[in-house]
């Protein structure tokens, strides 16, 4: 077996070894400018000696040089399995496919210590930061403004928007009203809204919450307490919903990966998408092409929406002034698990199919 070497081989060693200065070899192996002139004779020797020791540039020695790690961290809290759906592949591909080319390297972290972030964040190693689901509490946020370090938001801006970020969205609010039109279009006449538990808080949920009510409000379909509901993520509250005998015969999903879980519930329950109930998501991946039926949703697009995040927060790491806000328009992708309205509810429709057994 080979010894393994305990010690990283330094500048000085190489020095020694190409028979050269030590600044000589700074000036070839980190790219640093010098007054001093070394020849290409001398370059290609220093680059010999070091390719023969094995050595290894110190990262740390030059982030503290450049003041710059040329590492981005991405904040995704509570993230879930990666094989629901396909939203964090298409996110972090776009993500991942900007810092890459730029020879960014990027740190996913999973959590943050809300009573003190900056000392999750602030370590030294990160130059930045993408945040999904940024905090909206204000004493995160004033806390944030005074860092040094940079922060892009991957959600919609907040109804009391601050400055601590940039925001990458989509057109949460006009999204939501596309679905509700469509439903209607198609004669539903009572349409049941649906957020997941520990998300109803995201300004996301929340702007596509008021595109609901709004566009029912405008074409005169009831919105009450009972059309609005929230359920836990593996919406285990269907079936208790189905036996109360609603009135809706269409539902919107807050995203792809519930409304996919509740095409599989329908099935369960013996309600058959979409002629007894439609059911609507919002993201839209290739994940929509593959459910059973396949899925009606709104469509954001997600890869560029991750890719704009980083080439906005790279973009002020050169040297741009601000951090700007995007607003990506959506649109709605209609596939086979939305149809006309039924004549009847679907549980009542259930309900016959269990007295005829």
């Amino acid at each position: 077996m080979a010894e393994r070497r305990n010690s990283s081989i330094t500048l000085k060693q190489v020095a020694e070894h190409a028979g050269v200065s030590v600044s000589a070899v700074s000036a070839v192996l980190n790219n640093k400018k010098s007054s001093i002139r070394v020849s290409d004779e001398t370059a290609s020797q220093i680059r010999k000696a070091a390719t023969e020791l094995h050595y290894i540039p110190n990262g740390i020695a030059q982030s503290l040089r450049t003041n710059r790690t040329n590492n981005v961290g991405l904040v995704f809290e509570n993230f879930g399995d990666i094989t629901d759906g396909q939203f964090y592949v298409e996110l972090l591909n776009g993500v991942v496919q900007e810092l890459f080319k730029n020879k960014y390297r990027l740190t996913i972290l999973p959590e943050v210590d809300r009573a003190n972030p900056l000392k999750s964040l602030g370590n030294g190693i990160l130059d930045g930061i993408i945040w999904c689901k940024f905090p909206q509490s204000p004493e995160i946020i004033e806390l944030l403004q005074r860092a040094s370090m940079p922060f892009v938001a991957l959600h919609a801006r907040p109804t009391l928007g601050h400055e601590a970020a940039a925001y990458i969205t989509s057109d949460n609010y006009g999204g939501a009203r596309l679905a509700v039109q469509h439903l209607h279009d198609l004669g539903h006449k009572r349409i049941l809204f649906v957020l997941e538990e520990f998300e109803v808080d995201v300004p996301d949920a929340q702007a596509r919450l008021s595109g609901f009510i709004d566009a029912c409000t405008e074409l005169g379909i009831p919105c009450e307490e009972g059309d609005i509901r929230t359920w836990n993520r593996e919406f285990d509250e269907f079936n208790e919903y189905i036996k109360s005998n609603p009135p809706h015969t269409a539902i919107i999903c807050w995203n792809e990966r519930t409304a996919a879980l509740l095409l599989d519930l329908a099935i369960q329950a013996r309600i058959s998408v979409p002629k007894d109930l439609s059911v609507i998501g919002f993201d839209s991946t290739s994940y929509s092409e593959r459910t059973t039926p396949r899925l009606t949703c709104v469509h954001q697009p997600i890869g560029e929406m991750g890719a704009t995040a980083a080439r906005t927060l790279l973009e002020y790491l050169n040297g741009k002034e601000t951090l700007q806000d995007h607003d990506f328009k959506t649109r709605l992708d209609i596939r086979d698990s939305t149809s006309i309205a039924p004549t009847v509810a679907p549980t009542q429709h259930s309900l016959k199919v269990e007295n005829q057994q």
